[in-house]
């Protein structure tokens, strides 16, 4: 075979491989996109994708949390409908989304990290170690800077260094990039209403941020707890001790073990006493 046979062979199994190479179908591709500049794309492409295949019924992206060495879980609706994908990361910084047995792909960066190091900093915030923690939170944010539970996790580390101006900063930073958040509310309407430090409170915050909390999550007992406290806060102790009440027998009703229900109901009637001589609960 004469050189010039071996090139024209050649040249034909190339473009037959390259003729029959997988590739996505007209669904896939949708949600492909070439250049993603972080995670926040990603989150889009899958929202959009969640719209459009009904069966999901999921209505935006809620979180991605990390499960194994290169799969994260991805939780979707305010619903609570229990949806959940499964993003596996694949060869040539592919994402593979699985949902009910079909896939779609959508090419991401390596900006997946921004979930090992918030993983990381919420580790070291477990065991006290804040600045430690503060780094990785920094280093996820550089990568990811629209990652509201990054900013939570900031301000609490802040909150246990007593860094009250920079808890506020960082709660409210949350906030503004997830409003549907109940938890990030319910956080700072606690501060709000129970710090002793007459500088930091603000009755009229904690109670707008309570009642956000309790509209999201109406049947939470924390919630109704921080609703009561944030009453009292603003000397509407009628008002504190139906929400105590409430949030009593929520707590009564919840799955909790019974030392845990046992545990809160007496920090939650040492409150009710208060509210019930129209006085306000300070933190210490």
């Amino acid at each position: 075979m004469n050189i010039k046979m071996c090139l024209t062979v050649a040249i034909f199994i190339f473009v037959f491989v390259s003729a029959h190479a997988k590739m996505p179908d007209e669904s896939e591709s949708r949600y492909q996109s070439m250049d993603l500049p972080n995670l926040s794309i990603l989150s889009y492409n899958v929202e959009k994708l969640c719209q459009e295949f009904k069966t999901c019924n999921a209505t935006r992206v809620h979180d991605l949390l990390r499960k194994g060495h290169s799969n994260y879980l991805l939780l979707t609706d305010e619903k609570k409908s229990n949806v959940q994908f499964l993003l596996s990361k694949t060869i040539n910084n592919n994402w593979s989304i699985q949902v009910d047995q079909k896939h779609w792909f959508v090419l991401a960066s390596d900006q997946h990290l921004v979930f090992e190091l918030l993983e990381k900093a919420q580790n070291l915030a477990d065991d006290n170690k804040f600045l430690e923690a503060e780094q990785n939170i920094q280093k996820a944010l550089k990568l990811k800077p629209d990652m509201d539970n990054a900013y939570i996790l900031w301000a609490y580390c802040k909150l246990q260094q007593g860094q009250f101006d920079l808890f506020i900063q960082y709660g409210e930073k949350a906030i503004t990039l997830n409003s549907t958040n109940a938890n990030y509310f319910n956080k700072m309407a606690w501060f709000y209403a129970t710090t002793k430090y007459s500088k930091y409170r603000d009755g009229r915050k904690a109670l707008q941020y309570a009642l956000k909390a309790v509209s999201i999550l109406p049947d939470n007992w924390m919630y109704t707890d921080t609703l009561a406290a944030s009453y009292a806060c603003n000397a509407q102790f009628h008002e504190a001790m139906e929400a105590q009440n409430k949030s009593i027998t929520l707590l009564r009703n919840s799955d909790l073990p019974a030392d845990k229900i046992h545990h809160y109901l007496k920090k939650m009637n040492q409150r009710k006493k208060l509210y019930q001589h129209q006085r306000t609960y300070t933190e210490n």
